[in-house]
């Protein structure tokens, strides 16, 4: 069995969610158990991010992003927000 890991939204994650259209509301909070098993992978959808800062992990939710960082047994998320603007911010 494996470990599972505590998902942590923070709140410019939370806004983020809120303002999603619902259909992709549902698909970032489906893929979201995902995270809660394997946060590191292998999965396709999921990679880790060149580069230093928050947010050094990336999950995949066509054509959304999500942003976060696996720290011990937790899983912090920082964004979620469209491929074009998630790597500026």
């Amino acid at each position: 069995m494996s470990a599972r890991f505590t998902l942590i939204l923070s709140p410019a994650f939370r806004r983020d969610l809120e303002h999603l259209p619902p259909r992709a509301h549902r698909g970032v909070l489906e893929a979201l158990k995902l995270l809660q098993s394997t946060p590191k992978g292998p999965h396709a959808k999921i990679k880790k991010l060149k580069g230093k800062g928050i947010g050094q992990w990336r999950l995949e939710v066509w054509p959304y992003r999500v942003r976060y960082d696996v720290v011990g047994h937790e899983v912090r998320l920082y964004r979620v927000r469209h491929r074009k603007e998630i790597y500026g911010k």
